[in-house]
């Protein structure tokens, strides 16, 4: 990744108050939830926890909202299927979720999803996938 990495609190303090109550909110979810052998990377533009150098779980402030990258609902079709179930109205892409408040999110449901595959089993995944879309 070629953004210089910085700690925690500085990602925080670089966006306004009520953004990072929010943020830090669910990304306290998030680090409660994913498996040990993820490595945590903090850039001024993203949280991540990533296998490798696959991204497993990302937030962003954007202009408008808050996204939540949560790629395993992505290579997943079982988690998926999960978080749509308790998804609501939510605007979601791929494995993109934006919101503007925690409360919007199923986070008990994104931290079942995120516990369930740790790094080893992901990359696999992430690899089956890869190759499944080049052929």
């Amino acid at each position: 990744m070629t953004d210089q990495q910085i700690s925690y609190q500085q990602f925080l303090k670089s966006i306004p108050q009520d953004r990072s109550n929010e943020i830090n909110r669910v990304w306290q979810t998030v680090r409660e939830s994913v498996p040990k052998d993820y490595r945590e990377v903090i850039t001024p533009k993203f949280l991540t926890f990533q296998a490798e150098n696959e991204w497993y779980v990302a937030l962003a402030n954007q202009k408008n909202y808050i996204s939540l990258y949560l790629m395993p609902i992505y290579v997943y079709s079982e988690l998926k299927a999960k978080f749509d179930a308790h998804a609501g109205k939510l605007k979601c892409g791929k494995s993109c979720i934006n919101f503007k408040k925690a409360e919007e999110l199923p986070l008990s449901v994104i931290s079942e999803i995120i516990a369930a595959h740790n790094a080893a089993d992901y990359i696999a995944k992430v690899q089956s996938v890869k190759k499944a879309g080049k052929q």
